[in-house]
Parts: structure tokens; sequence; C-alpha cells
């Protein structure tokens, strides 16, 4: 009897889209947009030599949605180059550089939303006017 190889499922499998990129995202307080994204990510500097710096998670995330109130923000888990610019593709590396740094702010994989969740949190009152 041949033995049958047993594949287990990646862990950020549940957010692969049909074009095979995984989407991920995250509800956090608006403040948090504010936080500094560490050196070393890609795309990450927005200084120069003279004058060193790094982007900030607003400036960096490929998307922001706000809720209504402007107290919660749903944000990509991906980086841009520049503004509306990724480069490539949102790979299983970028997904594991976001939880690895998101779980030192305690956000963890159990957070992150699905293309699924996100939609559901956009139908929800904090994101949407519903039929007016």
């Amino acid at each position: 009897m041949l033995d049958e190889e047993v594949v287990e499922p990646h862990k950020y499998d549940k957010f692969l889209h049909t074009n095979g990129v995984p989407y991920a995202f995250l509800e956090v307080p608006v403040a948090f947009l504010n936080e500094v994204i560490p050196e070393g990510a890609n795309w990450s500097d927005k200084g120069d030599e003279e004058n060193p710096e790094q982007k900030n998670v607003g400036e960096y995330t490929l998307g922001k949605i706000y809720s209504l109130d402007n107290t919660k923000v749903i944000i990509t888990i991906g980086a841009t180059r520049s503004v509306g610019f990724r480069g490539r593709s949102v790979n299983y590396d970028d997904v594991q550089d976001w939880e690895t740094w998101l779980d030192t702010k305690g956000y963890t994989i159990d957070n992150f939303l699905t293309i699924a969740d996100r939609a559901t949190l956009l139908a929800s009152e904090a994101y949407s006017l519903g039929d007016e």
C-alpha cells in the first residue's frame, strides 16, 4: 500500500484570493496609523542618507478604510512603494513579516481579517450607513 502524502494547509491559505494572492486585513484604532514601520522592511524608508526616516503604518499600508466615526480603520496587510504603487503582489513572506511585527504590537494572525470578514465588517453599522 502506498503512503499518501498529507499536505497540511498553510496558515495563510485562508487569505488566498482566487488570483493566488493572499489578501489579509486588520482593524485597528486610527492612532495606530502613526506607528513607525521597523527599519529593513521593504520600501519602509522615506528619508535619505543624511536624514533617515521610516514610514508610519498610514504611509506604508496598501489601503485604509475608516469607520464612520473615524475611531477605527481597516488596513490592508501589504506595503506600498509609493502612494498607490506596490511594485509586486503580496506573498506569504510579506504577510509573515507583518505578522511578526504586528505581534510585537499585540495583534496576532487571529486578528487578521479575510476578504469575507472585511466585507462583513464593512456592512456593519460601524462602517456602513445601511439602506438610507
